[in-house]
């Protein structure tokens, strides 16, 4: 099971989403990033997402109590999910994708993939991404880790 896992969430549709999230925030510290695949990389929470007008302003605490369930998983899969994260992030770093530096991870170049299909699932991570993003950029990096009770 646990290789399925790691097969359905690989480098390949995390480097993707990194570039994807970097052309949108232009920015993001290390230990935010972190944070990313556990919340996109979940089909559960990516149709959550969806289902969320481009208007309405959720918080991220209304969110865990109105669907716990999306939550009771997260620790484990921001710790399953870490390695990937890490791998993702050095190998765009080593092909001149993306800058990582003491002030955060920003990316170098252009990410253009309109002539290629990148896949059913990307596309639908794609449409949750504005609103996951406007989630999240309220809150500090501590007060995520501490709304989602990552333990390290």
């Amino acid at each position: 099971m646990k290789e399925i896992y790691y097969t359905y969430n690989n480098e390949a549709i995390a480097s993707c989403l990194f570039l994807e999230l970097l052309q949108k925030v232009k920015t993001i510290d290390t230990a935010r990033s972190c944070l990313i695949l556990p919340f996109l990389l979940d089909d559960k929470t990516v149709k959550y997402f969806q289902k969320l007008s481009d208007e309405e302003n959720i918080s991220l605490e209304y969110i865990a109590k109105e669907q716990p369930r999306l939550f009771t998983s997260f620790n484990k899969r921001y710790l399953s999910l870490l390695p990937v994260t890490i791998n993702s992030l050095l190998l765009l770093n080593k092909n001149n994708q993306i800058r990582i530096s003491s002030s955060g991870i920003y990316t170098k170049s252009e990410f253009l993939y309109e002539e290629i299909d990148m896949g059913n699932r990307f596309n639908e991570i794609k449409k949750a991404l504005p609103i996951f993003i406007r989630m999240i950029e309220r809150y500090s990096t501590v007060q995520l880790y501490r709304i989602l009770k990552i333990q390290l």
